[in-house]
């Protein structure tokens, strides 16, 4: 049979992206996390929550991986469950729909949770909750309402800690806020009149104007649900001032090899191959399955083969790669049949290393053997914070030191990564007493870290002087910004694209990286959606991929340059006569000043949230360069 080539499976124009503007971000309980206005994040919040007196509050929309929280596909529609401390229950639902003049919620909280699958509604034991409130509460940013005023009331928001932090409460179906400066305005309109505070808030190092609409309290039978429905509407004009961005070429920071990507959860996808075909790649990263090994390695079943075809195809790319180990069969653990799938920090049983070792050596012989296929380090993922498997720095280091000795004892080329760390965090520790070993240093090939929740720039710059002091390429092994966005699917929009793009120039700016590995390149936090029928259909952060991988050369040099404004971020590259910026504006539109770009010619590639990777008119050096909101802009200058 002959397969049809991945680029008749397109769905759309590679320069259209689908869907509209977006309006607003969410977490992935459905919780308000910003509303957008003229291309600029508000960090406008709104969430249900139950009061249950004495202090005691809880989400029934929190952030996290555990709580049981579904959404219908890709539409803003998700019901969850929440468990609370006294180990009652509650759900609740939200339905979001978009609009150009702004968003509106249609939700409810219920008391009780759902009763077990498989089982009637009657074998739920239907005991009613006793609670203070029942309320969607709405965080207003301080920074941007401080000195404005709630409209039509005397009601001010004032700047200095009132008498009263709870400074007005009405009964009302309409309230709006406007800044000092009476530019921004936020109008909520509800469903009918309810009981609404507002209150000048400041927690730790979180402050807000909170409003609270209060939907019921006190005996909360079992079943029963409050219901609201709530617009929002923002309006204003978002100032960015003139950027002043400065490039200098000739003076290079450190080498890059480019931008790769880790192919480990769901390989068999379409995906892959098209983000293959379509992505320039530098490096790459793969899991090593080690119990689909442990059962199928007389006759390896299609998930292995896959891996190894893939890991072929990147060998024969000429790509130095990565195998990583999450899990292994339960026997090999030091609490064997104890813990649940999934458990954080398990540990190999003494008894059963010598097993271990023949389990990963006859794997990467496996491999080299009847695929020519070799890595070049292997690391166990996230070991500090044991996901799946556990060491602590001592332990890391020892760890090192036998598999790589038994690897070499193989005759095997895979030396050991070092660190390949949770996040960024001060994690640089961790790796430091293998750094001080001279003994186990031998194995190490190259540091890595990965980048989930981000870092400061003091955390960053830690990493890049562990590899100075070592002498050894440093790699963000998971270039990714939310650990818990793959649940319900929440990186699948374009405002998560810009976080990520944001992340990239930061690591570039502060950490002095090798490579960037990104996280993932399968339907796993996929830039690529996957239609019903199988088409293909790129997203907005496929395209800021694209500019990263395509357009900054290979095994160049990462040169200096600077940014004036927090909204916009620069990057450049150089190898030769070409020069590669990347410029992510994820604020309004503004322009920006360039100063140390040589003469050309040059281009302009700019990607927003309605067309990908688009050819403009060649920059004019010498006057601002304009850049649309919330947009990745590249300028390349050829070879003559």
């Amino acid at each position: 049979m002959i397969r049809p080539s991945l680029s008749l499976l397109l769905g759309l124009s590679l320069a259209t992206l689908a869907g509209g503007v977006e309006r607003a971000t969410y977490n992935s309980a459905g919780a308000l996390t910003a509303l957008i206005c003229d291309g600029a994040e508000v960090p406008v919040r709104g969430e249900f929550v139950v009061e249950f007196g004495q202090g005691v509050r809880s989400s029934l929309q929190p952030h996290d991986q555990r709580s049981p929280i579904w959404r219908e596909g890709r539409e803003l529609r998700w019901r969850g469950v929440s468990t609370f401390a006294n180990s009652s229950q509650a759900q609740f639902a939200a339905a979001w729909t978009e609009a150009e003049d702004g968003v509106a919620l249609v939700g409810s909280a219920t008391a009780g949770g759902p009763p077990p699958a498989g089982a009637p509604a009657a074998a739920t034991r239907a005991w009613p909750l006793l609670v203070e409130s029942v309320d969607y509460v709405i965080d207003l940013p301080r920074t941007l309402f401080a000195g404005g005023r709630i409209d039509g009331t005397s009601a001010a928001l004032a700047t200095t800690r009132p008498s009263n932090p709870q400074f007005f409460q009405a009964t009302v179906d309409r309230l709006a806020f406007v800044d000092a400066q009476q530019n921004w305005r936020l109008e909520l309109q509800l469903d009918q009149p309810r009981a609404v505070t507002v209150s000048d808030r400041w927690e730790n190092d979180d402050r807000s104007y909170r409003v609270r609409i209060r939907l019921g309290g006190g005996l909360w039978p079992h079943g029963e649900s409050f219901k609201l429905a709530v617009n929002f509407k923002l309006s204003g004009r978002a100032h960015a001032s003139l950027a002043h961005v400065t490039i200098d070429p000739h003076t290079p920071r450190y080498p890059f090899d480019g931008f790769g990507g880790n192919f480990c959860f769901n390989t068999q996808t379409p995906v892959a191959d098209y983000l293959l075909e379509n992505l320039e790649h530098a490096w790459a990263r793969f899991e090593l399955k080690g119990v689909a090994w442990d059962r199928e390695r007389d006759q390896p079943g299609p998930q292995l083969v896959r891996d190894f075809e893939l890991m072929q195809r990147v060998q024969r790319m000429g790509l130095p790669w990565i195998i990583s180990l999450w899990r292994l069969p339960e026997r090999y653990y030091s609490d064997p049949n104890q813990k649940p799938a999934g458990t954080f920090h398990r540990k190999i049983a003494d008894a059963r290393w010598p097993e271990f070792l023949d389990l990963i050596g006859s794997y990467l012989l496996h491999l080299k053997k009847n695929y020519g296929a070799e890595p070049d380090m292997f690391s166990f993922n996230e070991p500090d914070l044991g996901v799946d498997i556990g060491f602590n720095g001592p332990e890391h280091r020892d760890m090192i030191k036998r598999i790589g000795a038994h690897l070499e004892s193989l005759g095997l080329k895979t030396r050991l990564l070092l660190g390949d760390t949770a996040n960024p965090r001060d994690s640089h520790k961790y790796v430091l007493p293998t750094a001080a070993d001279p003994a186990a240093m031998r194995y190490v090939r190259a540091l890595s870290f990965h980048s989930w929740g981000n870092g400061t720039p003091q955390q960053y710059r830690a990493w890049g002087d562990v590899a100075d002091w070592t002498q050894l390429p440093l790699l963000v092994g998971e270039a990714g910004v939310d650990p818990g966005s793959w649940r319900n699917r929440m990186f699948d929009s374009y405002a998560y694209g810009l976080r990520e793009a944001r992340q990239y120039q930061e690591l570039l700016r502060d950490t002095r990286p090798q490579t960037l590995l990104f996280w993932e390149y399968t339907e796993d936090y996929g830039v690529v959606r996957v239609g019903d029928d199988q088409r293909l259909e790129p997203t907005g952060r496929f395209y800021f991929l694209k500019h990263f991988s395509n357009l900054s050369p290979r095994h160049g040099q990462v040169v200096a340059s600077s940014s004036d404004q927090p909204d916009v971020l620069v990057s450049a590259f150089a190898k030769g006569d070409v020069l590669v910026v990347h410029l992510v504006n994820t604020g309004p539109a503004c322009e920006a000043q360039l100063a140390g770009l040589p003469a050309g010619p040059w281009r302009q590639i700019v990607t927003t949230e309605t067309e990908g990777f688009k050819e403009a008119p060649a920059p004019t050096l010498d006057a601002p360069l304009a850049l649309p909101a919330r947009s990745f802009t590249t300028l390349v200058r050829s070879p003559r």
